[in-house]
């Protein structure tokens, strides 16, 4: 979970009033956050909401506080001038990093901890939101050192030189790539690519090279530095934009006057920063049951004020405006979440259950306890994966073409940045990971696969699957299928079996399983998959699901 660095005595001035630590303490659940630790008034607080990237730095913090500590009610209002600055994005960007949306902040006051507050901000956004600056990454720079209009456009490597932040040599692009520590952390985003995007201004001064470094030039922020040129690039525009208003937002509440800045397309224009709220409804019958209080509409409007909504009661439903920084808001659940939050879940008192029950197990439970207990009588060991996985190992090493999968909007790692399609990848990678153990290895697992499914109320569907691996010099076709069979004659299930062709599967050695109305698939698994998992033993699988 992401630590924010706030110290009190600022935490106080941003909220309006003098916060003791005992305070803070309990003022913090607001924001599902805890203090780490505390070394005088510097305190550290493991914030757990990992969807809010608004929470990381004492400005967001500070914002939601002032809310519950009777503050401040309703949407945070900013008012934003246009500063008739424009952007223009040459369209040589397009195929390297084409989206980008900016701001300025004029008249900050820039003192330790605005700059502690703004780089721990900058960096902790594009670490978890911005994907380690994939999908974001932020730039500040000193604006009255800079030209308007701004220029964001592709360079060949050879093609321009400039003096990275904090460096007195100049360098061109390709050095700093290979030279430079941020080049050498970041390089990676730019693989493969002609040309490099810079940000530079109309007097052809280098502001940066995203997601890279930003130049001495331009790019360092002092305590004399009195306008800031805020930045975002990144692969998609609503990203950019939630990163520039969370960060636009932070300026603001430190006082700073917000203007827009014109963003100009090769096709379109947008104005950027956009603190447009957006809007959904929630039914006060939903927000009882699932709360379990006994709240009215006028409750209901109050408490989402606390929260920062702007909200109005609508017959039987409340219609709620949140605020433009917040992109975790999805679903009615999201809104209920945070009224429940704003009541306070140590006030909610536990009710005993009122009706008399009998529990049963779940008849899907009963058929997996089934499949296992005849998977084990087969003597299969059975393995627990996880259902977080990557594209990587799901799609390119399975020799699968391009598929759709349940992404998370926020991975710490690409690693763990997709769920899972299926369970086989997952148990190869296991196969892969114990060639040191004697064969023959025979392996099961029963688990949870998710597919994007838009007739699902979450417009996700989940399954539960059945997957056999066994692995040792003569595994086959034959051997794998009468696994199956003795699986489903077990369970008294009818099934057959149909021919097919699949990438993953050697050829003629792959069938479709059909039962229950539902597919599944069995055979020998490639030589090119068994190759991209360094497997040296043959390998046989079944999938299907129950």
């Amino acid at each position: 979970m992401p630590n924010v660095e706030i110290n009190l005595n600022d935490l106080g001035a941003l909220v309006g009033k003098k916060l003791s630590l005992e305070r803070v303490r309990e003022a913090l659940l607001f924001v599902k956050g805890e203090i780490d630790s505390v070394d005088g008034n510097e305190i550290v607080v493991d914030v757990k909401e990992t969807n809010r990237p608004d929470l990381l730095s004492a400005e967001g913090i500070a914002r939601e506080l002032k809310g519950h500590l009777g503050k401040e009610k309703g949407l945070a209002k900013y008012d934003v001038k246009s500063s008739g600055v424009k952007v223009i994005a040459d369209a040589s960007v397009s195929a390297v990093r084409p989206c980008i949306a900016a701001a300025i902040a004029r008249n900050v006051k820039v003192d330790g901890n605005f700059i502690k507050q703004m780089v721990q901000l900058q960096e902790k956004v594009c670490l978890t939101f911005g994907r380690k600056r994939k999908e974001a990454a932020i730039g500040l720079y000193d604006f009255d050192a800079m030209k308007a209009p701004i220029h964001y456009k592709a360079f060949a490597p050879h093609e321009l030189k400039f003096v990275p932040l904090e460096y007195r040599v100049e360098m061109d692009l390709d050095e700093i790539l290979k030279e430079h520590p941020k080049g050498k952390e970041y390089a990676h985003l730019l693989q493969g690519c002609k040309k490099y995007p810079i940000l530079i201004d109309s007097a052809d001064v280098v502001a940066s090279m995203p997601p890279i470094i930003n130049s001495q030039a331009t790019g360092k922020v002092t305590e004399k530095t009195r306008n800031l040129f805020v930045e975002v690039t990144g692969m998609r525009q609503e990203t950019v934009n939630t990163a520039l208003n969370v960060i636009a937002s932070a300026l603001a509440e430190r006082n700073a006057k917000i203007e827009s800045v014109q963003i100009v397309y090769p096709k379109s224009r947008i104005t950027t920063p956009d603190f447009t709220p957006g809007k959904i409804s929630v039914d006060v019958s939903d927000v009882q049951k699932i709360s379990g209080l006994e709240l009215g509409a006028a409750d209901i409007v109050k408490l989402l004020r606390n929260a920062h909504y702007d909200a109005a009661a609508k017959g039987k439903k409340i219609i709620a405006e949140y605020p433009a920084y917040r992109q975790d808001i999805l679903h009615p659940i999201d809104v209920i979440e945070d009224i429940i939050i704003a009541y306070g879940y140590e006030k909610i008192a536990p009710a005993e259950v009122k009706i008399a029950t009998i529990g049963n197990e779940l008849q899907n439970n009963r058929i997996e306890n089934a499949c296992r207990e005849v998977c084990v009588g087969l003597g299969l060991q059975e393995v627990l994966t996880f259902t977080l996985t990557s594209k990587e190992k799901q799609q390119r090493m399975m020799e699968l073409p391009e598929q759709q999968f349940v992404e998370i909007a926020n991975p710490v790692s690409t690693n763990w940045s997709v769920l899972r399609r299926s369970v086989v990848p997952e148990l190869l990678e296991f196969l892969s990971k114990n060639k040191n153990c004697p064969y023959p290895q025979k392996i099961f697992e029963i688990g949870r696969t998710l597919a994007l499914d838009a007739s699902a109320e979450t417009g996700v569907k989940e399954r539960t699957q059945v997957c056999i691996a066994i692995s040792h010099k003569n595994a086959n076709f034959t051997e794998i299928k009468s696994h199956l069979n003795a699986l489903l004659q077990n369970l008294g299930i009818k099934y057959e079996t149909r021919a097919m062709k699949h990438p993953s599967f050697a050829e003629g050695r792959a069938a479709e399983i059909v039962a229950l109305g539902k597919c599944g698939i069995l055979g020998e698994v490639g030589e090119k998959v068994l190759k991209n998992f360094l497997i040296d033993a043959p390998v046989a699988v079944l999938e299907f699901e129950i």
